[in-house]
C-alpha cells in the first residue's frame, strides 16, 4: 500500500508509477477527512508494505504528514507491515529520512529503506527560488521512471542490498537541523497568502485544497466570492500553481513574476 501525500502532483505521479510496477499496492490519498482526522484512519486488511510517500519541504517531512503518522491509532496492520518512505525532492533531501525513521520506529514500527526522486522544482514563496524551466523540468521528468523501477526492484526483493537511491545533497545536517526548524517556524504560515485583481472567483483553488484551508467568501464591497486562507494550512502550494489566472499570491512581492508548476496527473485529478 502507497499513502501518499502531494501537493502538486509530483509525488503522485511518482506513487502512480510505483504503483504500477508493484502488483497489488494501491495508493491512498492523504488529503481532506482522511488527512485531517488520522484518529479515525485504519487499514484492512494488513498490507505487506506501507511506503509513505510525500514531498521535501525545506530538507524535512511536511509537519501534516508527520502529525498524521504520529497520530493515528494503533493497529495490528501497522504493527506487522515494512514501513518505506519514498519522497520527491527539486534537488536533496538533507537529512529527511532520519526523521522519518525516528517517527515510524517511535511507533514500534519496522522501518526499512528510504528512496528520493527528483522533480521538478514547486517552492516560489521566497527571493531567488523559483520553478525550473521548461528543459530543466523535462530532463528531471524523463529520469523518473528509471529511478522508480530501481525503487520497485529494491522493495520487491527485500533481501537485496540497499540500493544508493538517495540524494542527500551538500551539508545534509545543517539544512535539516538548522534550516529547516527556523524554516517550519517562521516561514511556513499562510497568513500571506491573497489574491490579486485576476482573480474571477472561480473557487479551484478551494476545491483542489487538500486540507480544505480555503473558504469563498465575499464580502460588503465585492460580491464575488473570493479565497480566504484559514490557519490548517501544509504550505502544499497547490493553490498558488493551479490557480489558471495567476492571481494566488504570497506576501508583499514574493511571488511577482514566478513561474507555476502542476503535474499533468493532478490536473486530471481535480478537473
Amino acid at each position: 500500500m502507497i499513502i501518499c501525500f502531494s501537493g502538486t502532483g509530483n509525488t503522485l505521479s511518482v506513487a502512480r508509477q510505483l504503483s504500477g510496477l508493484l502488483t497489488g499496492e494501491n495508493i491512498v490519498m492523504l488529503e481532506g477527512d482522511t488527512l485531517l482526522r488520522p484518529e479515525n484512519f485504519s487499514l484492512t486488511p494488513a498490507p505487506r508494505n506501507i511506503i509513505w510517500a510525500f514531498p521535501t519541504y525545506s530538507w524535512g517531512m511536511p509537519p501534516v504528514v508527520a502529525r498524521f503518522i504520529r497520530q493515528i491509532p494503533s493497529n495490528p496492520a501497522f504493527d506487522s507491515a515494512v514501513h518505506w518512505m519514498l519522497t520527491t525532492c527539486g534537488d536533496d533531501i538533507g537529512m529527511t529520512d532520519r526523521r522519518w525513521r525516528r517517527i515510524i520506529r517511535s511507533r514500534g514500527w519496522k522501518a526499512a529503506d528510504a528512496f528520493s526522486v527528483i522533480m521538478p522544482n514547486t517552492y516560489t514563496l521566497m527571493k531567488g527560488f523559483d520553478v525550473d524551466d521548461e528543459n530543466t523540468a523535462a530532463r528531471k521528468l524523463n529520469a523518473m521512471p528509471e529511478q522508480v523501477k530501481a525503487i520497485a526492484a529494491r522493495i520487491s526483493d527485500a533481501g537485496a542490498a540497499p540500493l544508493p537511491l538517495l540524494v542527500r545533497g551538500a551539508w545534509p545536517r545543517i539544512k535539516s537541523s538548522v534550516i529547516r526548524p527556523l524554516f517550519e517556524r517562521f516561514a511556513m504560515s499562510p497568513a500571506p497568502f491573497h489574491v490579486n485583481g485576476g482573480c474571477t472567483g472561480c473557487g479551484l483553488c478551494a476545491r483542489s485544497c487538500p486540507m480544505n484551508n480555503i473558504s469563498m467568501l465575499s464580502t460588503d464591497n465585492d460580491a464575488t466570492a473570493r479565497p480566504h486562507w484559514g490557519k490548517n494550512c501544509a504550505l502544499c502550494l497547490r493553490c498558488y500553481h493551479i490557480c489558471p489566472r495567476r492571481a494566488v499570491a504570497y506576501g508583499r512581492h514574493a511571488t511577482d513574476g514566478k513561474g507555476q508548476w502542476i503535474n499533468p496527473v493532478l490536473m486530471k485529478k481535480t478537473t
